[in-house]
Order: structure tokens, then C-alpha cells, then sequence
């Protein structure tokens, strides 16, 4: 580079000292200046010239100019730039031959499209489930080839990581999981995969569950009113009549049973429904049940302090909002001893979501228990569980209500110390004195006619 610049300082001056050199020796210095300067400028247009053609022909390296001094410099970094992005094309065409080969050995159908929802790239099994054609369809509008509007909902949605399942577009007879994230600039990477039997599967489950509970209803009931007859009989003798009471006990806990099964196969069938339910007086309803407790199965054995805002009402349904917390609050009694205290309150959290809570001082929950709470006959101590009753399905009931009104189950709990459950209802379904008072209809508890789940 130096030796670059060397050679056109030497050539000006070289052109300088001839100018002066004609003007001492010919004394006409306006043309001595004239005419050096002018074959340098020519020499330089001339070299302009040159390396404008050779860029206009693409910059060949075959085809490049032979020159020398700054020229010369000026050639190199234009080839070296060119070798350098020559390089960087092919490493991102290697990147892109390599994203789109991950792309097309993906099971799943995958899309990509731009700000306008233009498809830039799919592979294979996109037009397996979806009917698009990665040759036919590149360029047009997904909306145009999915017309579903839970699918709309979803490439519009800014929540990321959300999933909505829809019917193929070209067999109504698969179900889609569809997701939907933000990708590279401006782009949202569309993935859809088939689970067409996972959804078999379920309404079998759902089917055998129903039926199955059915077809055993009639039979237990015969079964408890023929336990009944017998309890009611006074010549039978005591060791004889305690194992009718056995029976009948089991009996009693089979119903329970069945009718949780039934609670939790409509619950599934039910699903998320954010204008579902009326709203309701959760207050009223919180009071009724603590004093039915109170009077029953906490009667003498536990105190239950209440704190509950009565200006907070909630849009639910008011069978599933009992059901609810009557699980909570009746586990609470069963896991907690005799003489205990048991917190219930009914408030806003500081989110605004409404929340109801349910504290005791039990002998808690260890921290590897507490995630399979929820599942469907956990117990974390299987004999204390069948000592006390219970069906096994009373939270697996709360989590299902909760996801169908769009709310969560928290647990908190610490062994030695009791468990804290905490039921958050979502903002949008709290109901204030306010909008009660522009003739929003609230539900009240019934006093009869509660129906115990579990």
C-alpha cells in the first residue's frame, strides 16, 4: 500500500519537475504547467475508464486491469471485496441449503412466511397436511389456503408459544396442533403436526369412561339399597352388621367415584370457553359452604377462619365454582389434625385476578409431589388416603374448572408446615359492585340442592 502511494507522489512530482523544467528553459509558463498537467489528467481518465468497463463486465479477475501505483491498490481491494463476499455467498447458500434440508426432513409441517403473510418456505409434509405446494404455493397468502379462523386468531395472537388445534384444510378428518413464533426479521415460523389418534384416543377414553360409569350406576345402586335393608335389619348379629357398614361405606365411596369420573369427562368434553357461566355471588357461596362444613364434617374437629370480599363477584358456573371449593376446602379438613385452624379467603391478588385461597397447618406436601397433584388418583400417602375416604379426583376436578374458565391451580406447601391452594380466576371474569349495579344479573347460592362431588 505504501509503495502504492510512493509511485503516484513520484509520478507527480516527476510531472511537476518537467513543468518547471520547460517553463526555465522555454519561459512560456502557462504551457509548461498546461501541458504536463493535461497528459497526467489524461493518463487518469484514462485509468478511470479502464477500471469502470472492467467493473461494468462484472469484475472478472481474468479480466482485470493491468496497472500499477494506486490503480493497482484500487484493483486489489475491489478483487479482495469480491472474494470476500464470493465467500460469504457461499456460506450462506451452504446455511440456507442447510436450514431448508432441516426443513424438509422435519415430520412436522412447517411454514414460513414474511410480514404480509406470504409463504417464503415449507417442505413436504406441509403439503401432506396442509395441501401446500412448496413449487405452486410459494409467494400467495397462507390465508388464502387456510381459511380457519382459530388459525387467523393465532398467526395474530403477540403471545408466543400458543397452540390452537384445527381440521386439515384438505381432510376434515385429521386434527392439526397448530403453533405459531416469531422468526428472523419480520417472520413467523408456522408448524403444524397430526394428532388425529391422540384425539381418538381421548374420546375413547372419554366414551369408555361415560359408559363404563353408567352401566356400573345401576348396579351399585341396587347394590347400596340392599346394604341399606340389610344395616336396617336389628336381628343381625354386630360382627355380621360391621361388615355390611364396610360395604356400604365402600359402596358409598364407589358412587362418589363414578360421579367424579362423569364430572371430569363432561369438564374435558367441555373445554375452554372464555363467555362461558353467569356471574356469580362468590361470596354468598364461599359463606353457605364454610357454614355447612362448619356444622359437618369440621364440626368440633377444626376452625375456619373466613375472609371473603363481597363486592367481588365472578362470571363462572356456579355448580363447577361449589365443586371447586367445596375439593379444597374438604381436603384441607381431611390432611390437617383435629383442632387445627384453616384460612379461606375470597379476594382480589394485587394482579387483579380474582383469587380463592384455602390455608392449613397440615403436615404439608413434599416439593417432588406437588407438580402430580392434579393427576387423576395421585395420593402422596396411599393408606392415610384410603384411612380418610376420598376418591383420589377432587384436585384433578379443580385444575379442569380452572382451565375451563382460563384460570390456574398454586400450590405452596412445606413439610411440617401445611399447604396453601390457591385458585386464580382470570381479571377479565372479575365482576365489581359497579358492573353488578348496570343490570348484570348475579347468581345467588341456592340453599338446597348442592350436590357433593367428592
Amino acid at each position: 500500500m505504501n509503495n502504492a502511494w510512493t509511485i503516484e507522489f513520484t509520478r507527480i512530482v516527476v510531472v511537476v519537475a518537467i513543468a518547471i523544467l520547460f517553463g526555465l528553459v522555454s519561459g512560456y509558463w502557462m504551457l509548461a504547467i498546461l501541458v504536463p498537467f493535461s497528459v497526467y489528467v489524461g493518463w487518469m481518465l484514462t485509468q478511470i475508464r479502464v477500471l469502470e468497463r472492467w467493473i461494468r463486465l462484472g469484475a472478472k479477475n481474468s479480466l482485470a486491469p493491468d496497472s500499477n501505483g494506486i490503480w493497482q491498490l484500487i484493483v486489489q481491494h475491489i478483487v479482495h471485496a469480491q472474494r470476500k463476499n464470493t465467500e460469504r455467498k457461499v456460506r450462506l447458500s451452504q446455511m440456507a441449503n442447510r436450514f431448508e434440508a432441516i426443513i424438509a426432513a422435519l415430520p412436522e409441517a412447517t411454514v414460513v412466511i414474511n410480514a404480509n403473510r406470504e409463504i417464503e418456505l415449507t417442505n413436504q409434509a406441509s403439503f401432506t397436511l396442509l395441501g401446500i405446494d412448496k413449487q405452486r404455493d410459494l409467494g400467495q397468502k397462507i390465508d388464502n389456503l387456510i381459511r380457519d379462523p382459530a388459525f387467523h386468531a393465532l398467526i395474530e395472537s403477540p403471545e408466543q408459544n400458543t397452540q390452537v388445534e384445527i381440521e386439515s384444510p384438505i381432510d376434515n378428518l385429521k386434527t392439526l396442533s397448530m403453533n405459531c413464533v416469531d422468526f428472523g426479521s419480520d417472520q413467523k415460523l408456522i408448524t403444524a403436526r397430526d394428532v388425529s389418534q391422540r384425539i381418538a384416543v381421548q374420546k375413547l377414553r372419554k366414551a369408555f369412561i361415560a359408559n363404563a360409569s353408567h352401566e356400573l350406576r345401576t348396579p351399585l345402586t341396587v347394590i347400596a339399597g340392599y346394604l341399606e335393608l340389610l344395616e336396617s335389619e336389628v336381628d343381625i348379629p354386630e360382627h355380621i352388621r360391621r361388615q355390611i357398614t364396610n360395604a356400604s361405606h365402600q359402596a358409598s365411596r364407589m358412587q362418589k367415584i363414578l360421579d367424579d369420573l362423569l364430572m371430569l369427562s363432561k369438564l374435558e368434553e367441555k373445554g375452554y370457553n372464555k363467555r362461558s357461566g353467569v356471574v356469580v355471588d362468590m361470596a354468598s357461596l364461599v359463606e353457605k359452604l364454610v357454614a355447612d362444613f362448619r356444622k359437618t364434617r369440621a364440626k368440633g374437629t377444626h376452625e375456619i377462619i373466613m375472609n371473603v370480599d363481597h363486592s367481588l363477584q365472578v362470571k363462572a358456573v356456579e355448580s363447577e365454582l361449589y365443586s371447586l371449593c367445596q375439593n379444597l376446602l374438604s381436603n384441607a379438613v381431611k390432611y390437617s389434625p383435629k383442632g387445627s385452624v384453616i384460612h379461606v379467603k375470597w379476594e382480589k391478588a394485587p394482579e387483579g385476578s380474582p383469587v380463592f385461597t384455602v390455608t392449613d397447618n397440615g403436615e404439608g406436601i413434599a416439593p417432588e409431589y406437588i407438580s402430580r397433584l392434579t393427576e387423576r388418583f395421585f395420593r402422596v400417602n396411599v393408606n392415610r388416603s384410603r384411612q380418610i375416604g376420598g376418591t383420589g379426583l377432587g384436585l384433578s376436578i379443580v385444575k379442569h374448572i380452572l382451565e375451563n374458565l382460563g384460570g390456574y391451580l398454586n400450590v405452596e406447601s412445606e413439610l411440617g408446615r401445611g399447604s396453601e391452594f390457591s385458585a386464580y380466576f382470570p381479571r377479565y371474569r372479575a365482576i365489581d359492585e359497579s358492573q353488578v349495579a348496570q343490570n348484570v344479573q348475579v347468581l345467588k347460592p341456592q340453599e338446597e340442592g348442592f350436590r357433593e362431588i367428592s
